[in-house]
């Protein structure tokens, strides 16, 4: 029985109830994690969803306190779900997102297929506003967040990936996702120059026609002085499908995040619905 009808049978079985305690709230069998929801939870509101990604060595947990999203279910109205990768041989959680990130066992873990489970679990039990689902991840939980867009772009109305790059997956989407790239100029561990052949390569998939054109500057890193992320968006891309380079000058592979991040990405969520 698929995790899915075993959702909705439970739900059936508790009478149709609407309330959160009569809906699960730890989704994905033996890797389990808690969906976050608003406490004051409305049954008649849907909400967007959010899955944060984390890197390599990192967890659920620690990822989404980097990114400033902790708490977000209440602040934003938003629910969240912070899943942990599995543990390879040298004790590190990772994701099986890319041929250079990050299961150096060679183990091949179905981490899409994870992952998308998860997701429409959520759905299938909750109501998630279909258009607003998003995806954010860190290095190898960036380069998982471009794997669920090339191969859920299905679910997804939009990535955000920190210094994960694409451009060494092979990449079909059923359509096209919104995607910002932020990585540091400066990154040593999954270097800068991966960055425009990952916007490029995104801006042909989704059928965008012009060029990059520069954008605002934010003040997003905390460490280096000024508006030191130059933002830049491709030019002719279709509703439902614009991408932007966030160039983080002068910052390595962990950025010192200030106050600005996560309103700056949560106004980009909102302003990337699925059309």
């Amino acid at each position: 029985m698929s995790r899915r009808i075993a959702l909705l049978i439970a739900i059936a079985a508790c009478g149709g109830d609407s309330e959160p305690t009569a809906r699960p709230r730890v989704f994905g069998g033996d890797r389990p994690v808690t969906l976050q929801v608003p406490a004051d939870f409305d049954p008649a509101q849907r909400y967007p969803l959010v899955l944060i990604l984390h890197g390599y060595g990192a967890n659920g947990f620690v990822q989404q306190a980097y990114f400033g999203l902790s708490g977000e279910a209440d602040r934003r109205q938003v629910m969240t779900l912070a899943p942990d990768g599995l543990v390879d041989s040298t004790n590190m959680q990772f994701w099986n997102a890319d041929p250079f990130c990050c299961d150096f066992d060679g183990r091949n873990p179905d981490d899409v297929g994870y992952l998308g489970d998860l997701v429409e679990d959520v759905m299938d039990a909750w109501p998630v506003d279909a258009a607003a689902v998003y995806a954010i991840g860190h290095s190898n939980g960036g380069f998982m967040s471009y794997r669920m867009a090339c191969e859920r772009a299905d679910l997804f109305a939009g990535i955000v990936s920190l210094a994960g790059n694409a451009s060494s997956i092979t990449c079909d989407p059923s359509e096209p996702v919104n995607v910002v790239h932020a990585h540091g100029t400066t990154d040593a561990t999954v270097p800068f120059s991966g960055a425009v052949p990952s916007v490029d390569q995104w801006a042909g998939l989704n059928g965008c026609t012009g060029t990059r054109a520069p954008g605002a500057d934010l003040d997003l890193e905390q460490s280096l002085a000024g508006a030191e992320t130059h933002t830049a968006t491709t030019a002719g891309c279709p509703e439902g499908g614009s991408v932007a380079l966030w160039s983080i000058e002068g910052a390595g592979h962990i950025p010192a995040f200030g106050p600005a991040f996560e309103p700056t990405v949560w106004q980009w969520f909102t302003d990337h619905r699925r059309p």
